[in-house]
């Protein structure tokens, strides 16, 4: 999420190349994060708020929305990586790359790990506040785990096979089971094959971009709804079971991440087609460029907002269990957005999510 469309670096002999598709996708992606949260305690991963009910439609729109959404960003984020060492010749060694996504991912990360765990966490010591604020505290878990998605990015550009068993030993890594690793190096190993299937699509992206038609993208977005349909409440019944046997265990494991893998892989494969296909034939909006420039600000303050809203006011009293989550959509959005015009606009601002 960190890696934006930013171009300055080419000279002004030629023609700056334009990555259209990432902005459309970005603004959307952007969207749909916050509407997930601003639903999401009505799918139990949130506390539930003062008023609670229990809505079933809610749940659903959660899961919806959430479908391939931090799939996507993972994804966007190796096409950019491609796109820099292809079109950009920006190559960096490993050293490099190192620094620079420490200063761009995991800087990022400590700072507002610090703020949120001031305003939400309960302090039980020195040792539990720095493992919480260095594996990222609450959505900020997610800036650790792409910078390793960008480390062994690195990594598998320099093993000499084909792309193909690169990607099967990545989709191998997203079944198995892995210990729990700081940093969110176990999340990583699950999110590096979209990374890098982002690589690919980049790196063969004259191949790919002449395959989409309208017709492809209707049977894609069908298959996504009914593996969707099919695969999302078989998870449900997957991680109820109870059973002792390791064996089993290991199954249930495995099939649940299956399921993940089919629908989301699927769903950001037309997601991706849908925007190559229209940026082909539409004009951005200067709405969707400022939205997309301000995506990575609106990732990091939305929940905050909302967490705040939720737990730290009476705003779901006042508003009640079937307003709240619309409500909280509307002003997260506006408050993140503008908190980030507004810090892009310093120096430190810049470094830290320009």
């Amino acid at each position: 999420m960190q890696e934006t469309n930013n171009i300055s670096e080419t000279t002004a002999l030629k023609p700056k190349p334009r990555l259209d598709e990432v902005t459309l996708m970005r603004t959307i992606l952007a969207l749909l994060i916050v509407f997930m949260h601003s639903f999401t305690c009505y799918n139990g991963s949130w506390a539930q708020p003062a008023g609670y009910v229990e809505i079933p439609l809610y749940k659903w729109l959660t899961r919806t929305s959430f479908a391939f959404t931090l799939e996507a960003f993972v994804f966007l984020s190796g096409y950019l990586f491609a796109f820099q060492r292809i079109t950009l010749q920006r190559v960096e060694g490993f050293g490099k790359l190192t620094i620079n996504k420490l200063k761009r991912l995991i800087l990022p990360s400590i700072i507002f790990s610090v703020l949120y765990f001031g305003l939400f966490f309960e302090y039980k010591g020195v040792g539990n506040a720095a493992y919480s604020i260095i594996n990222g505290c609450g959505h900020m878990w997610y800036l650790p785990m792409l910078f390793w998605c960008f480390v062994g990015g690195w990594l598998l550009e320099q093993v000499k096979i084909k792309d193909g068993w690169k990607m099967a030993f990545l989709m191998v890594l997203n079944l198995i089971p892995k210990y729990t690793l700081p940093l969110q190096l176990s999340a990583a190993c699950s999110y590096m094959v979209y990374f890098y299937a982002g690589f690919l699509f980049y790196k063969h992206s004259d191949r790919i971009k002449p395959l989409i038609t309208s017709r492809r993208l209707v049977i894609l977005w069908s298959v996504f709804v009914v593996f969707f349909v099919v695969f999302r409440p078989l998870r449900d019944v997957l991680v109820t079971n109870d059973s002792q046997s390791l064996y089993l265990k290991l199954m249930v494991y495995v099939g649940n991440n299956a399921c993940q893998l089919l629908y989301a892989l699927v769903g950001l494969i037309a997601f991706y087609g849908t925007a190559v296909c229209f940026t082909q034939s539409h004009q951005l909006s200067e709405t969707t460029k400022k939205i997309a420039a301000c995506c990575f600000g609106i990732y990091l303050f939305q929940q905050f907002v909302l967490q705040l809203l939720y737990y730290k006011t009476d705003f779901p009293l006042w508003v009640g269990p079937y307003w709240l989550p619309w409500l909280g959509f509307i002003i997260a959005l506006i408050v993140s957005y503008v908190l980030s015009v507004l810090l892009l606009r310093t120096k430190i601002g810049k470094s830290l999510i320009g």
